[in-house]
């Protein structure tokens, strides 16, 4: 009796796929490849070859074409877990998560014990935000197979997503101990560094890690956020151009480094990576948002039309629409279209603060008011009296500081084109420092002594040794009590602004995080009430040098009003102080483009434009704010 031609082909196929399989363990991916494409010339319905060529696929970055090769494969053997398995790590990796938690859930009901499975599960539900569900999934599989690097990096990562940065920190190191090529645990391990004031740590571990690793774009783009926390801004950049060099369609890469070369003044190659990022992903708000901020008004009405389009999609992210709102806000605006300008703005502020006050992050209004209450009654003459001679007599530092968006950064980059000053930006140490001394009432003279002399040196280092240093933290306003402790030599410098104008801007603008008043016109008033009657509290019992610096002034007289800032702080006069546009620096607030124009006054007076819009704030400016924050 004949043999059947098609019992030959399947033999074939399967002498063909044996063959496949043996180069594939000895890894030889190349030769693996071709041999199961033979094996499936003889046999289309080899479920085996179809899903070991999908898993080749997958592993070469190819998720669409694994997707199709292990679905024809399941749909052959329908009770193949490990095709179920990778059918779902193929789906995740094409962006398809939700059809693959069905094929993981396939997976497991037919091996239930399966630790590879249940930790892929966890990545996946990582994905979606499901992050409880993804530490019980990753312990599971660590129950069952204890070494596994992977469900351990996931875990990490689940709990690092909750806020438990220090419950995440063990199985992130045991999952780098295991494996220390598993990019993805490395990346979370630099990144949780970094996140809990680490930084220095975090570049140590994500320089070694990108060493190990040299392919991985994801490491070198947190080693650029964590270079950038210690301020090499060029050792940041050259890590944000290999990112991009390893992964050319990434567009948040090429988003993060436009933002980089923005804040170095390079607005030219920042506006370059925006379009690149943008021309990865037309549909990228945050992308769209930053290039506005970068663009004179003529070259932005393009934008708009784009904008608007997105804008109306119906399942625009919420996230990406806030971003689109402030961006078409900025456009419109540039263009004079005012009230439309600001229903935009308005949109995007109430979206965020709604986000917002899904993660907690409220304003609240009485909690401001107890706080001013609370150092009004607390910093008094006796109380500096009574400490007059503590603290560290160096005249290095200058603080300059105001509410938001009041002129702080034009300011501190007039004063910082001076030979003799080396701005640094918006500094977070005074916070820590309180914290770390706790309430005033506890203060002794020990402790103030050691940390003004730490902060000093930090200052020191920071402008390699300039006299004059500044910080201009807006929010240092809250911190002048102690800074007068620390340094009773400081100079103080009050950044004034029509308040109209001040909270305006602040509505305008999406920071990058915190200052959840600014999203609200009435907040935004409030705050300005409160600040304003604590910086009055201040001129009358602070035993520091103190100069106010009224914006409007400082653009119409720029020379006397700059003349007169550096006078205050000790320093002979500098011409050059004048081209304070053309100062190489970083600047990394909002107001990066801002102050590298040209002085101009356009935004002086510029809440007329809005007026009829501005009951709300007005209200706020009175004081008169709603202080039940539940209500609202």
């Amino acid at each position: 009796m004949a043999r059947d031609p098609g019992d030959r082909a399947r033999q074939k196929s399967q002498k063909q796929l044996l063959a496949a399989v043996a180069r594939h363990r000895a890894g030889q991916i190349g030769e693996a490849e071709t041999l199961y494409r033979r094996a499936l010339e003889q046999d289309p319905r080899n479920a085996d070859a179809l899903h070991l060529l999908g898993v080749i696929a997958l592993e070469r970055g190819r998720p669409k074409e694994a997707v199709e090769l292990i679905g024809k494969a399941v749909q052959i053997a329908p009770n193949f877990a490990g095709g179920h398995g990778n059918l779902a790590n193929a789906l995740r990796a094409a962006g398809r998560t939700d059809e693959a938690m069905a094929h993981f859930a396939r997976a497991l009901s037919l091996q239930p014990g399966n630790p590879e499975f249940l930790s892929n599960l966890g990545a996946a539900l990582l994905d979606q935000g499901r992050f409880a569900e993804a530490a019980e999934r990753c312990r599971q599989a660590i129950a069952l197979q204890p070494d596994m690097a992977e469900a351990h990096g996931n875990l990490g990562v689940a709990l690092k997503a909750t806020g438990a940065l220090n419950e995440a920190e063990a199985p992130l190191r045991r999952a780098v101990a295991l494996k220390p090529g598993l990019a993805f645990a490395q990346r979370a391990l630099g990144d949780l560094l970094r996140e809990s004031g680490r930084v220095s740590e975090a570049v140590a571990t994500l320089r070694a890690a990108a060493q190990r690793i040299p392919a991985s774009a994801d490491l070198q783009h947190s080693l650029a956020t964590a270079l950038r926390g210690t301020g090499d801004v060029a050792g940041a950049t050259a890590s944000l151009r290999e990112a991009v060099r390893l992964a050319p369609g990434s567009a948040q890469a090429w988003n993060d480094l436009g933002c980089m070369l923005r804040d170095q003044g390079r607005f030219e190659e920042a506006i370059e990576s925006f379009r690149r990022a943008l021309a990865i992903r037309p549909d990228f708000a945050e992308a769209l948002r930053h290039l506005a901020g970068c663009q004179r008004p003529a070259d932005v009405t393009g934008d708009v039309a784009r904008l608007s389009e997105l804008l109306a999609l119906p399942d625009l992210p919420a996230e990406e629409r806030i971003a689109a709102d402030f961006a078409l806000g900025k456009c419109l605006d540039d263009l004079d279209r005012f009230d439309d300008a600001f229903g935009r703005y308005a949109e995007g502020n109430a979206l965020l603060r709604a986000a917002m006050a899904e993660r907690g992050e409220r304003f609240d209004p009485a909690a401001l008011r107890r706080q001013v209450d609370r150092l009004i009654d607390t910093f008094t003459l006796d109380f500096f009296a009574a400490r007059r001679a503590w603290g560290n007599a160096s005249t290095r530092p200058a603080f300059i500081l105001g509410m938001p968006r009041s002129g702080t950064s034009l300011v501190e980059q007039i004063a910082a084109s001076h030979s003799q000053v080396f701005g640094a930006g918006e500094l977070r140490d005074l916070g820590d420092i309180a914290t770390r001394l706790g309430e005033a009432e506890g203060w002794t003279a020990e402790a103030i002594a050691g940390a003004s002399a730490a902060h000093d040196a930090r200052l020191a280092s920071l402008g390699l040794g300039a006299p004059v240093v500044t910080d201009k933290m807006p929010d240092n306003v809250f911190m002048l009590g102690l800074i007068a402790a620390l340094f009773p030599n400081a100079r103080v410098v009050f950044c004034r602004r029509d308040p109209r104008d001040t909270c305006l801007s602040c509505y305008f603008q999406r920071f990058a995080k915190g200052n959840a008043f600014s999203y609200d016109l009435r907040d935004c008033g409030f705050r300005h009430f409160e600040v304003d009657r604590l910086i009055d509290h201040w001129r009358r019992v602070l035993p520091l040098k103190m100069l106010d610096v009224q914006y409007e002034a400082l653009v119409a007289a720029l020379e006397p009003e700059s003349r007169r800032l550096i006078e205050f702080l000790g320093l002979p006069w500098e011409e050059r102080c004048l081209e304070f546009h053309r100062t190489e620096r970083v600047v990394s607030t909002a107001s990066s483009w801002q102050v590298r124009q040209p002085l101009y006054d356009r935004s002086v007076g510029r809440w007329r434009n809005y007026e009829r819009h501005l009951g709300p704030l007005l209200e706020g400016l009175s004081g008169s704010a709603v202080l039940d924050v539940s209500s609202r």
